[in-house]
C-alpha cells in the first residue's frame, strides 16, 4: 500500500515513523507547506511531493495530519482527485459526515483518534469508518495500521469520550508519574533513579493486569496486607478522593472535547 502523508507535524511525523515498518519508507510520501518540517521529513527518509495532486495520484491511501482547522480546505482541493482513494482523517472533532458534505458520500473515509504513544508504535486509537470503504479495504487500512498500536472500534458519538480517555490521559499519567518520582525524591532517591524505578512499577503492573486478568481492586486486595504499609497509602488516597478527581478530570475533559467541536 502506497501511503501519501499530508502534514508533518507531531502525529503526522509519528504516523509516517510508525507505518514505515508496515509498507517500508519507499512506500511514504509526504505533502508539508512548511520548508522546515519537509526537510525534517528528507532527513528522516521520506519521500516529500511538492504537489499536493502529485501525492494524491500516487497514493492508495492518504492520511490527512493537519490541523481540524485546515481539513475542509484540503479536501476542498483535492475533492475531484480523490476518486478511488482511501481518506484517513486524524484530525481532532471533524466526524465523517462533515467530510462527506466536502468530498460526497461516495468517497471512502475512515476516521481515526490516535494518542501521543504512536510515536514508539504503541499508540491506542479509535476507528470509525463510513459505508463506502469495502470490508475488503478496510481490513487492509486496519492491518496496516496496526503497526501504530491498538485499534478500537468506537461509535463516533463516544469520539470526544475517547479523547479525554486515551487520548488526553497521557498527560495525566505523565503528572501521576513525577508525582510519585517527586515523592521519591523526597524520601532520599535521586529524580532519575526514581523515574526508573516508577517507570518500571507501572509498566510491570500493566502487564500483570493484562497477562493475569482480574480487576484492579482484586489486585489492589492482594497487594495491601491487614494493618500493613499499603492500606495505609490507599486509605490516604480514599480519603482524598483520588478516584473521584480521575473521573471528574476525565469528564471534564470529555466536555472541553465537545465544547470545542461546537
Amino acid at each position: 500500500m502506497r501511503i501519501g502523508i499530508v502534514g508533518y507535524g507531531n502525529m503526522g511525523s509519528a504516523f509516517a515513523k510508525a507505518l514505515s515498518r508496515s509498507v517500508g519508507k519507499e512506500n511514504i510520501t509526504v505533502f508539508e507547506i512548511s520548508s522546515e518540517k519537509r526537510e525534517k521529513a528528507l532527513e528522516e527518509g521520506f519521500a516529500v511531493a511538492r504537489d499536493l495532486f502529485f501525492l494524491i495520484e500516487e497514493s492508495d491511501l492518504i492520511l490527512l495530519a493537519v490541523k481540524p482547522k485546515d481539513v475542509k480546505g484540503v479536501l476542498e482541493k483535492i475533492k475531484e482527485a480523490v476518486q478511488d482513494k482511501i481518506l484517513v482523517s486524524i484530525a481532532a472533532g471533524v466526524d465523517i459526515g462533515s467530510m462527506e458534505e466536502v468530498v460526497g458520500k461516495d468517497k471512502k473515509i475512515v476516521r481515526m483518534m490516535p494518542n501521543i504513544n504512536v510515536l514508539v508504535g504503541r499508540g491506542t486509537i479509535a476507528v470509525a469508518w463510513n459505508e463506502a470503504i469495502s470490508e475488503q479495504e478496510l481490513s487492509r487500512t486496519l492491518t496496516t495500521f496496526s503497526v501504530c498500536g491498538s485499534l478500537y472500534e468506537v461509535p463516533e458519538e463516544l469520539f470526544d469520550s475517547f479523547t479525554a480517555l486515551a487520548g488526553s490521559s497521557p498527560a495525566f499519567i505523565f503528572s501521576f508519574v513525577d508525582a510519585l518520582a517527586m515523592a521519591g525524591v523526597k524520601e532520599g532517591f535521586s529524580y532519575e533513579v526514581a523515574l526508573r524505578i516508577v517507570l518500571d512499577t507501572i509498566s510491570g503492573s500493566a502487564q500483570l493486569l493484562r497477562d493475569l486478568g482480574g480487576s484492579p481492586n482484586e489486585w489492589i486486595t492482594k497487594v495491601t496486607s491487614p494493618g500493613g504499609t499499603t492500606v495505609e497509602g490507599v486509605a490516604y488516597l480514599e480519603r482524598k478522593g483520588f478516584k473521584g478527581i480521575v473521573m471528574r478530570c476525565v469528564e471534564k475533559t470529555s466536555e472541553k472535547a465537545k465544547r470545542l467541536k461546537g
